[in-house]
C-alpha cells in the first residue's frame, strides 16, 4: 500500500517529537501526551475523513508512556511506520511495542546518554577548566546540542526504516555499546576522586626530635585513602532521610573549616 505521508510529514513528526515529548509531561501519563501530540497529525492524515478511528487511535496513544528521550526516537519512528500500514491492528501493535520497549530502552538510554556520556564529558570539561581552558564549554555545547540531536535524528529514521525488525536485529549491538560506556564511565569516576578531591592530613606526630607525617603513613597503607573515604561518606550522607544536596554542601564546608581551624587538614 502506498504511503499517504510525504517525507515532509514524517520529518514533522520527528521535529514534534523533539519539541513535545518532555514539554507535554504529566504525572498521570508521563510522556504519553507529548508522544500523542507528535504522532497525531500523521495519524490524522493517514486516516483522513474517519474521525472516529482517529479519535480512538489518539486515545490509545494517551496510555502511560515513559522512557529515555533519545532512545524514544526509535520507538516513535517504528510506531509511525506501523501506522502507515493502515492495518486494523496497527495501533494495538504499535502500543504493544511502545510498552514493551519503554522499560529496556529507558535503562539503555539512561546508562548510555544520561549517565556515562555526561560523566565522561563533565570530567573532561572539569579538567579543562582547572587548566584554564575555555574549550571545555565549546565541547560541552557540541556534544550536548549537536551530537545528541544527530543521534536522535539517526535513531528516528532507523526506527522508521526498520520498524519492528530493529527489536531483534540491533539489541546485541546496543547492549555491548552500553556495557562499554558503563565501564568507561566508572573508570573516569574512579580517576576523578584522587585528582579532584584534595584532602590531606597536615598533622604530624612528634616525639622529641622525631616527627612522623600521618599523611605519609596513610599513603603507605592506601594511596588517596582520605579522598575515597570522604567521597563515600558524602554519598552515604546523601542517602540519609531528609538530607539534601544543599545541606550536604553546608556540612562539607563546616567540617572543612573546623578541621582546618584545628590544623588537622
Amino acid at each position: 500500500m502506498m504511503s499517504k505521508l510525504t517525507k515532509k510529514d514524517v520529518q514533522k513528526v520527528q521535529l514534534r517529537s523533539w519539541m513535545y515529548q518532555w514539554q507535554s509531561f504529566s504525572y498521570e501519563a508521563m510522556q504519553a501526551t507529548g508522544f500523542t501530540q507528535a504522532i497525531g497529525p500523521a495519524i490524522e492524515k493517514i486516516y483522513e475523513g474517519n474521525d472516529d478511528v482517529i479519535a480512538d487511535k489518539l486515545q490509545k496513544y494517551l496510555a502511560f508512556y515513559n522512557t529515555e528521550n533519545t532512545m524514544s526516537q526509535i520507538i516513535m519512528g517504528a510506531c509511525l511506520a506501523i501506522e502507515e500500514t493502515e492495518s486494523d491492528a496497527a495501533t494495538d501493535i504499535a502500543i504493544g511495542i511502545r510498552t514493551g520497549l519503554m522499560g529496556p530502552f529507558a535503562g539503555l538510554g539512561d546508562s548510555l546518554f544520561k549517565i556515562s556520556t555526561k560523566v565522561i564529558l563533565s570530567s573532561l570539561v572539569g579538567y579543562m577548566a582547572l587548566d584554564g581552558s575555555a574549550f571545555g564549554l565549546v565541547l560541552a555545547f557540541l556534544v550536548n546540542i549537536v551530537a545528541f540531536y544527530c543521534i536522535k535524528y539517526y535513531f528516528f529514521w532507523l526506527g522508521y526504516r526498520e520498524g519492528t525488525a530493529f527489536i531483534t536485529t540491533k539489541q546485541d549491538q546496543i547492549k555491548a555499546l552500553t556495557n562499554a560506556a558503563t565501564v568507561l564511565g566508572l573508570t573516569v569516576v574512579g580517576c576523578m576522586i584522587p585528582s579532584t578531591v584534595k584532602l590531606q592530613v597536615i598533622f604530624e606526630y612528634v616525639n622529641g626530635d622525631a616527627a612522623q607525617s600521618i599523611q605519609a603513613i596513610l599513603d603507605s597503607i592506601f594511596p588517596f585513602l582520605l579522598p575515597i573515604c570522604a567521597t563515600v561518606l558524602v554519598y552515604l550522607g546523601l542517602g540519609m532521610k531528609k538530607m539534601t544536596t544543599v545541606k550536604m554542601v553546608w556540612t562539607i564546608i563546616i567540617v572543612a573549616v573546623l578541621l582546618t581551624f584545628f590544623h588537622i587538614i
